[in-house]
């Protein structure tokens, strides 16, 4: 068997969520909204948000540095030319130690846009030198040192640094800066007040509380300016945690009161919130991710296997590494020739690779000890949920778990309370496989986990 290379979480341009529809709905959106806007990209991590932004950003005529970005080459030129939008990419959490974030996101900015081929065209007149003195807000030092008299761009340079170390460390008044940074703004942008800039800010969700709060604060009281669109990439649930850390309440203020102070501030911020679509076949979606590491006849034995069962998490992230998993287990056990054992074969591999991703814990257990998995199969079919006393309890190693399933077999002990609910799709407290085991509970021995337990692969 001939493997691939293993699937990376690099993100991508290439759209394979079906997300065409909304990207186009929401280009036309940040091209047409009233400035200033805030939007916000909500997804669960690994849900695929900083592709779906780098495809915005796409879609809006953006370009790809050479200089770090994943992006590189002529195939990710721009979509579109366009002189009504330009775009900038933050990544805030490779700046969270800064005692300032927006000045670091400032500073990104302006690099981003003195290597735009659009603002260069502009002061293509008045020469590189203009350039520079408006994207480093030189106009204090042009008048200081004389208009007439313009130094070499070596000093240039040195003048702007020692600009911004003097006034980024005080407190300026803030209509002051304001006004600054929308007048500096609409110079550089190519057609001034008919053009935006869009400012893409990802894994704001990833940056420590007090840098993430610190970070919106200042988009808050600064840029909030005409001709300014900001697309924030977040995960709500984890930065709402983040500001509960660093807003101020009354001492005797409740969790839920806290909870929802955070909510409300965020709200003032950002009140257009779109959240990702999660995939709605994630049995598809992994097969497909299959098919680039696998042989084919592998593919179809897990599509036999899984049928219509809904039984992997619907996270592209958490996907592709179930997807390096099963191909290293299924090399651990030889490909039978029947097609019957061909599905049992791939529910094994499925099994093995999922709890091996997920869940350290029952990994170490079960792979320690393998009549572990006597009990652990037992609690997924419902017989380890109910007490002598006839209360509803968990095994230690599953408290911290949730199954899928809403109904076992009537000969079955009943399923605790929590498993007659559906689960939050977005939770990583799921243990989505066990749809699966049940149904393949007769094939699941643990003598037919042997081999996959040992992981060693087998010759070619």
């Amino acid at each position: 068997m001939e493997l691939s290379v293993l699937l990376d979480d690099l993100p991508t341009l290439v759209d394979k969520l079906a997300w065409k529809c909304e990207l186009r709905r929401i280009t036309d959106r940040i091209e047409n909204c009233p400035t200033p806007h805030v939007l916000g990209v909500h997804g669960n991590w690994g849900s695929g948000k900083t592709s779906f932004m780098r495809q915005l950003q796409h879609h809006l005529g953006g370009r790809f540095d050479e200089d770090g970005s994943v992006f590189k080459g002529a195939h990710f030129k721009p979509s579109k030319v366009s002189k009504n939008v330009v775009t900038v990419w933050f990544d805030a959490w490779r700046y969270q130690n800064e005692l300032t974030p927006v000045v670091a996101l400032l500073q990104e900015i302006r690099r981003q846009l003195s290597a735009m081929p659009m603002v260069q065209a502009k002061f293509s007149k008045l020469g590189e030198i203009a350039l520079r003195y408006t994207l480093d807000s030189l106009s204090d030092v042009g008048k200081a040192i004389g208009i007439e008299a313009i130094p070499s761009t070596e000093k240039i340079q040195k003048i702007g640094d020692q600009w911004e170390a003097n006034h980024h460390a005080q407190l300026l008044n803030t209509d002051s800066i304001r006004k600054h940074l929308h007048d500096t703004i609409l110079s550089l942008l190519p057609r001034g007040g008919q053009s935006r800039i869009v400012v893409f800010i990802d894994d704001l969700d990833r940056c420590n509380p007090k840098a993430a709060f610190r970070l919106l604060e200042g988009l808050k009281i600064y840029l909030n300016l005409p001709n300014c669109v900001f697309v924030l990439g977040m995960n709500e649930n984890v930065l709402t945690d983040a500001i509960r850390e660093e807003i101020s309440a009354p001492g005797s203020a409740s969790a839920g009161e806290l909870d929802l102070r955070a909510s409300h501030y965020l709200e003032k911020i950002c009140t257009d919130i779109y959240r990702l679509p999660l995939p709605q076949n994630a049995s598809a979606l992994f097969s497909a991710m299959l098919s680039a590491s696998v042989p084919q006849n592998y593919v179809d034995s897990f599509n036999l296997c899984v049928g219509d069962a809904v039984c992997l998490p619907p996270n592209p992230r958490r996907l592709k590494a179930l997807a390096n998993q099963w191909t290293r287990f299924s090399g651990c056990v030889a490909f039978p020739e029947g097609v019957a054992d061909q599905s049992i074969w791939a529910a094994r591999v499925t099994v093995a690779a999922y709890i091996h991703q997920f869940h350290r814990d029952l990994w170490e257990r079960w792979h320690f000890n393998p009549d572990f998995w006597v009990e652990f199969l037992a609690w997924c079919n419902g017989e380890r949920s109910i007490s002598p006393e006839g209360l509803p309890i968990a095994p230690i190693w599953a408290s911290a778990l949730k199954l899928t399933t809403r109904s076992f077999e009537a000969d079955s002990a009943m399923p605790p309370s929590w498993a007659q609910q559906y689960p939050n799709p977005g939770d990583i407290d799921v243990l989505w496989i066990d749809e699966l085991i049940r149904r393949y509970r007769d094939f699941l021995r643990p003598v037919d986990f042997k081999p996959l337990l040992a992981g060693k692969q087998l010759a070619r």
